[in-house]
């Protein structure tokens, strides 16, 4: 489509706000306007033209109307890197639109004068949301925002388009700086994940142990003299920090096809929901949450200097740290000595099985849950309405609570621990995080572009474990590993994996 002379000066007039020129030409304050909003070429060009305007629209058409045409779709050609002359007149015509602010502006089809006038789309976005920062709309990926933009709702235009990754690495800076955006997110990776309010903060550098556990009677009979009580006494274990990194290639037409749509669906405008909030928040921060739950608090094996790329070798988790306890044959915490195959066990044996842990916690450490997978618990909660029938519990109910008659004590599911047949129990706060004290200033610290790929870069430390060895209380079976029955990580919802050279992994950045 081909803007003509009388549609280009038709346009600047809407955009201006007014119906006519005054003596053929522009004030200044227009002309200011003009050149910030379609370029110094073009408006140079468009004063000349209207001050030599004729009554003739042919002689016009055929002295300015090729020409303004060209240095309007010149000027929005860099912004949207080569895009079609259709698209740079329709962008134009939208970022006019938008420079307006006021409501919408007739748009002229080339095909004919008399066809309906369209109308053009502004996105006000969405009532009391507030704006989180001004984006570069002559950028790359957002000038195929405000495209899609102009041709209305349902309509995306961004196809092959790419990122300007100088504008993203930027826009990255900006949005984690501001309003302390980036503490945020890092309080959000501890506490985001499903078990988090399960473990107890505690900063660390390296690694941590606890100075001071139990202690036994302090109150005493008055005398004059120093006679201290309180002895103390306790296994304080060693709990490891991890330093963990993100890399994620982002494929910048796949990311502003879901974003634009995105955009549609919440009724969001480009300045409330800004792409780097975007893509923080819908692509990377849910997966991230994800393995820390589902691979790495639990399920975690440290292997050194993997090459693997899979989260669980990036530290050791709950369940893996057990294992080792036991193992080492000298570790004080209370493992329970009966055996059980939950699988193949009656339900009366499931039962007594649970009954029996409970009765092996200390009653004085005021311990309420034990830990279980769903996989447990579930078979706990059947095994015990066979036995006795639906909500027949002794002590409260069975359904979500899974209480354990007698004992002031119920089943609660982790679920990062997936099918594992391992149940602990510890008192509140002893199950703890490692959050370093020294984080680093960005989890995102870096943007790159390598081919097609935008990248991503940035990094965190997490590490957990438990306080006091004597504290806990476990079953933990023989010969189990706890990544047994874990997909792969690379592994798609759909059940696909990438192929082997989808992505280079040779920067080992």
């Amino acid at each position: 489509m081909k803007l003509t002379f009388k549609q280009t000066v038709s346009m600047v007039l809407g955009f201006l706000g007014i119906s006519a020129f005054e003596d053929s030409k522009m004030t200044a304050e227009q002309a200011e306007k003009v050149k910030a909003s379609f370029g110094e070429t073009f408006a140079e060009k468009f004063a000349k033209a209207i001050a030599a305007k004729t009554d003739d629209e042919q002689a016009d058409e055929q002295a300015h109307g090729v020409e303004l045409h060209n240095a309007l779709t010149a000027n929005f050609a860099a912004a949207t890197e080569a895009a079609t002359s259709e698209i740079a007149a329709k962008l134009a015509v939208a970022l006019a639109e938008s420079a307006k602010k006021d409501g919408e502006i007739a748009l002229l089809k080339a095909e004919s004068e008399t066809d309906p006038k369209p109308t053009a789309h502004e996105w006000a976005g969405k009532a009391g949301v507030a704006k989180v920062l001004t984006v570069a709309r002559k950028a790359a990926h957002y000038a195929a925002v405000f495209a899609s933009i102009a041709l209305g709702q349902g309509t995306v235009v961004a196809g092959t388009k790419t990122i300007d990754v100088d504008n993203l690495k930027t826009e990255f800076g900006t949005y984690l700086s501001q309003n302390q955006t980036n503490v945020a997110i890092t309080a959000q990776i501890f506490k985001g994940f499903s078990s988090a309010s399960e473990f107890r903060t505690v900063p660390a550098v390296t690694e941590y142990q606890a100075i001071q556990s139990q202690i036994n009677s302090v109150s005493q009979q008055f005398s004059a003299k120093w006679t201290p009580s309180g002895e103390t006494k306790f296994t304080p274990l060693k709990i490891q920090n991890y330093r963990h990194k993100i890399n994620v290639a982002i494929i910048p037409a796949d990311v502003l096809d879901s974003y634009i749509f995105h955009l549609y669906d919440e009724g969001l405008a480009p300045d409330q929901m800004p792409i780097t909030k975007y893509i923080w928040h819908s692509l990377v921060f849910p997966k991230l949450l994800e393995d820390i739950e589902y691979r790495m608090i639990f399920k975690g094996k440290y292997v050194a200097n993997s090459t693997t790329l899979r989260p669980e070798d990036s530290m050791n988790g709950i369940e893996q740290i057990l294992v080792d306890e036991k193992a080492s044959g000298t570790s004080r915490i209370n493992f329970f000595g009966q055996t059980i195959d939950w699988t193949t066990a009656t339900d009366k044996q499931v039962v007594d099985f649970i009954n029996a842990f409970a009765d092996a916690v200390d009653d004085d450490l005021t311990i309420s849950k034990i830990y279980t997978s769903k996989f447990v618990k579930k078979r706990y909660q059947r095994a015990y309405e066979n036995l006795y029938g639906a909500n027949n519990k002794v002590v409260g109910g069975l359904n979500q609570a899974a209480e354990v008659d007698f004992v002031d004590m119920n089943l609660h599911e982790l679920k990062g621990m997936g099918n594992s047949p391992i149940i602990f129990a510890t008192t509140p706060g002893n199950m703890v995080k490692l959050r370093h004290k020294n984080e680093a200033p960005n989890v995102i610290n870096d943007v790159q572009k390598n081919g097609y790929e935008v990248r991503l870069f940035g990094e965190y430390w997490l590490g957990v474990g438990f306080e006091i060895a004597e504290l806990v209380f476990a079953y933990v079976p023989a010969n189990y590993n706890p990544q047994v029955g874990l997909k792969p990580s690379n592994q798609f919802p759909d059940g696909s994996v990438p192929a082997e050279d989808d992505h280079d992994h040779s920067d080992g950045l």
